[in-house]
């Protein structure tokens, strides 16, 4: 396809997702083969969780490499729970998630890579504890508020509630990250789900996944001029929000592979393959002349 898009776009959103964000990198693969050029487009991303590596690895246009990597991994660890660890006297965790996702980062993303990256705008979203809260209790604490709101409101793209608690955003960016170990701990910290993946520090501070103030950071590219791209992580049956200039995509079936799932690489090349497919589709519908995507709801015109 060598006709210019209807919508170029600048900014782009990952939401997290854990191993489903796959189906991210999968997409954005399957826009580039078909023609939409977000590689080229896209000068801001905001992401949180597991989407923040997805970023980072899109842009770095390592999609098929980063699946490779980790089906290597994930073939490699025999189960998500290594329940001989409980043996005081076994070396290693209970989780091998924390391991696996650092050692991923560290071999995708060297100096080089993290020069590269400072090219463009990557802001990651954390969550801050209440001054008055933390540790073991803070955490059981943003679970249950985060849960109460989605089970009352189900709102899952504007959450007020661990807001109103007084949790607080912490936004790092990759421009700051000196080194790539610094890189790779500001990844972690955006994922910190305890107890798979423990609380994780951002500077001075303890910090929890982005996801429990924003699962899907929109915020992030509120200040940023140009069209904004939204990749979900899982499907999405109810209403979309109405944004002037946001697209949002998600996948146009459900995702079998569970977030925490670190143990199957078969789900990882079925998710990614999927996002594929959709991605291919979705460059198609920008074409002029071309089809309406129906898993997206196109952007807001007015």
């Amino acid at each position: 396809m060598h006709t210019r898009p209807l919508v170029e776009f600048r900014n782009a959103i990952f939401a997290g997702g854990g191993s489903r964000c796959f189906w991210q990198l999968g997409f954005w693969e399957g826009a580039k083969s078909a023609g939409l050029d977000l590689q080229g487009s896209v000068k801001f991303f905001g992401s949180t969780s597991a989407g923040s590596a997805m970023s980072a690895v899109a842009w770095l246009g390592q999609a098929r490499e980063a699946l490779a990597l980790f089906k290597d991994f994930t073939a490699k660890n025999p189960a998500n729970i290594h329940w001989n660890n409980v043996n005081p006297l076994k070396p290693g965790g209970l989780f091998p998630h924390p391991q696996m996702y650092r050692e991923a980062l560290r071999t995708i993303v060297g100096p080089v890579e993290l020069r590269m990256l400072k090219q463009t705008s990557i802001h990651v979203l954390m969550s801050a504890y209440p001054g008055w809260l933390g540790g073991r209790l803070g955490t059981a604490f943003a679970f249950m508020v985060y849960g109460l709101e989605t089970l009352v409101r189900g709102d899952v793209f504007h959450p007020t509630w661990p807001t109103k608690a007084g949790f607080r955003p912490v936004v790092g960016r990759v421009a700051d990250c000196r080194t790539p170990d610094e890189f790779v701990d500001m990844v972690l910290a955006s994922s910190r789900i305890p107890p798979v993946l423990p609380e994780g520090r951002f500077g001075d501070r303890p910090v929890l996944d982005g996801g429990f103030i924003e699962h899907v950071p929109v915020r992030l590219a509120s200040d940023q001029p140009g069209e904004t791209l939204v990749l979900l992580s899982q499907r999405h049956d109810g209403p979309f929000p109405k944004q002037r200039g946001v697209t949002w995509v998600h996948p146009s079936a459900p995702i079998e592979i569970d977030k925490f799932d670190y143990a199957n690489p078969d789900g990882l090349q079925e998710t990614f393959d999927l996002g594929l497919r959709d991605g291919q589709a979705f460059a198609h519908s920008c074409a002029p002349g071309g089809g309406v995507y129906s898993p997206a709801q196109w952007r807001d015109p007015s």
